[in-house]
């Protein structure tokens, strides 16, 4: 029988392999949209993580491994790689598991002192991400030349375009919502394309930030590519998670103050944007992990919009 996705099995042989012993267990972590991704545990050594993708993924893992290369050395907390197979069947990296759990599953436990403290050192990956190449490109690249725009309003409707898409493919919401924000870039579109293009790690939310159990930052992971543009894209996708989802925003206020940015109506767009991302998701089967969709969720979504709307528009 051909296997044609990567499971559970191969990925406690390539955790031996790597390591030199066999696990005991193997499973699945519930949540990511492109890779697969299982955490490898042994009755006497510290787990590893196995990061695996199918062909379509290859090139976007060749991106993690080189922005590892990179990152890293800067102080940048990214995961030690213990292996990488990026020719194999399965392209995979093994890598070290950082200890504990997303920050979104215990942000609602901390205290003020330890969100202030993860806010400041995710601020500070964040500027020494900064520190690496630029080009006058915009959007989603492993370096800056690949980025694919010349404007960053340019990214903000391709952002749009890939909600609509879904939305419409679902029929789940109204596609109002995504006229009504384009709409606002299109009005925007100076002050947007005025932004210098900072490399940025675009998916430091609260996923991603791994915080270990005594609430300290373990460090971050998943980081694929960057993106170019304005910084503060990542902390509006973290407030919209935070607002449609539960959490306190007092971190975003936290991370804000660190980096030294400010909350404008710009910033509003963006948290708005993100709302009908999340909006897009219901819906969506991604990369078997379908996102729950439920009357409920999609109420709270059109409610936190409309509030994230009448702010950026003030």
């Amino acid at each position: 029988m051909t296997i044609d996705r990567p499971n559970g099995v191969i990925a406690g042989h390539l955790a031996a392999a790597a390591v030199g012993c066999v696990p005991v267990e193997v499973c699945r972590f519930t949540t990511g949209s492109q890779y697969y991704v299982f955490e490898a545990k042994f009755a006497d050594r510290a787990p590893v993580v196995v990061r695996m993708a199918a062909e379509h993924g290859r090139s976007a893992l060749a991106g993690a491994y080189e922005l590892s290369n990179l990152l890293r050395p800067l102080g940048v907390p990214l995961p030690r790689i213990i292996a990488e197979g990026l020719n194999h069947r399965f392209p995979h990296l093994v890598l070290e598991r950082f200890p504990g759990t997303d920050l979104g599953h215990v942000i609602g436990d901390l205290s003020d002192a330890s969100l202030e403290t993860i806010a400041a050192k995710v601020a500070r990956a964040q500027r020494d991400t900064a520190r690496t190449a630029s080009a006058r490109r915009y959007g989603y690249a492993v370096t800056p030349a690949q980025a694919p725009r010349d404007r960053w309003s340019q990214v903000l409707l391709d952002n749009l375009a890939r909600s609509r898409k879904r939305i419409s493919a679902a029929g789940l919401f109204d596609v109002g919502a995504v006229d009504a924000v384009e709409t606002m870039v299109v009005g925007a579109r100076a002050e947007l394309d005025a932004f210098e293009p900072i490399p940025f790690l675009h998916d430091t939310t609260t996923k991603n930030v791994i915080v270990a159990p005594g609430g300290e930052l373990s460090g971050i992971v998943d980081v694929d590519d960057l993106c170019f543009g304005d910084p503060r894209y990542v902390i509006a996708l973290t407030l919209a998670s935070l607002a449609a989802f539960g959490g306190p925003v007092r971190y975003v206020d936290a991370w804000m103050k660190s980096a030294h940015h400010r909350d404008d109506r710009l910033f509003r767009l963006y948290v708005a944007l993100f709302i009908v991302d999340f909006m897009s998701e219901h819906g969506q089967a991604l990369n078997d992990n379908p996102p729950p969709s439920s009357t409920g969720d999609r109420n709270r979504l059109r409610r936190v919009f409309a509030e994230c709307l009448q702010l950026a528009e003030a």
